[in-house]
């Protein structure tokens, strides 16, 4: 992942800034998968074949932001408590891709209401991964499916104030608007 700073964007530019992006590194045969637009920076899914393209990236990118930051993705085996702690820290910070892959190394892990629980948070960080990338009515359309795996959820999980997330997620498929909330 290449983390942009985000000076001007908001998420119904992620298909342009996309295809520029395609379209600027075209001649570096480089894969970008997708490209997700957080509250302060952009982030872009690349495969990169060498470290010397990345300062080559940087420069011709340029003009969307800075770079702020090289993320490269790896499966870590982590127990679930400090999975989780991740999973909101990756959370409150707009990292919903990263949210949900920590989440689903846990998730597949468990059973029962745990299961369905897990399954509601990683349908939250999956359903604002649309969000980032200007798809709000997907957004909502799995927020919904979030809600249902979430109803038999009450209280705290690891930290995480449950009536309070699906509270968060009922007001914004009521309204259809979008507002920040952390776990």
């Amino acid at each position: 992942m290449i983390y942009l700073k985000n000076e001007k964007y908001s998420p119904q530019d992620a298909t342009h800034i996309l295809t520029t992006s395609r379209n600027v590194l075209r001649d570096l045969n480089i894969i970008i998968r997708d490209v997700r637009v957080a509250s302060n920076f952009l982030e872009l899914d690349i495969s990169v074949s060498s470290e010397s393209t990345l300062d080559v990236i940087r420069s011709k990118l340029a003009n969307m932001g800075p770079l702020m930051e090289l993320d490269r993705i790896a499966e870590k085996e982590l127990d679930k408590d400090e999975s989780i702690k991740m999973a909101r820290v990756l959370f409150n910070n707009e990292k919903y891709w990263k949210t949900h892959e920590v989440l689903e190394g846990v998730w597949k892990h468990t059973y029962g209401d745990e299961r369905d629980l897990l399954n509601g948070l990683i349908l939250v960080a999956a359903a604002l991964v649309h969000y980032q990338k200007g798809e709000q009515g997907i957004c909502i359309s799995i927020m919904n499916r979030a809600l249902a795996k979430l109803n038999n959820s009450h209280g705290r999980y690891h930290d995480i104030n449950i009536d309070s997330l699906k509270s968060d997620i009922t007001n914004i498929v009521n309204s259809f608007k979008f507002s920040r909330f952390t776990i």
